[in-house]
């Protein structure tokens, strides 16, 4: 009967101790868990980050390939408004002036 005793309580001892092992095992698989995680999660930051940047790059560049664009546009547009003033402008001065004049001769 001792032999029996001492048995269940050997059993018992080594299920504890098989108890306290798994018991440890999930605590530290936990905690690799929270690890892992955390440094998915940091690489992800820093892909986004890096992505981010990339393509705060292309569309500053975007930015000012369409700003050349339309700054030469106006700069064009600008010129040939000064071109036709310097060609016109007596013209326009004197139908200007013969316009008012003939409008003063009708009241």
């Amino acid at each position: 009967m001792d032999d029996v005793i001492s048995k269940i309580l050997q059993m018992d001892e080594e299920a504890r101790k098989l108890d306290e092992e798994a018991q440890a095992e999930k605590i530290a698989s936990h905690a690799e868990v929270l690890k892992k995680r955390k440094e998915v999660y940091e690489e992800y930051l820093e892909s986004a980050k890096t992505h981010i940047e990339e393509y705060k790059a292309a569309e500053k560049k975007a930015a000012e390939k369409k700003w050349k664009k339309t700054a030469k546009y106006y700069d064009n547009v600008s010129r040939e408004l000064e071109k036709k003033f310097r060609d016109n402008k007596d013209k326009w001065v004197d139908e200007i002036v013969n316009g008012v004049l003939s409008y003063g001769n009708y009241q």
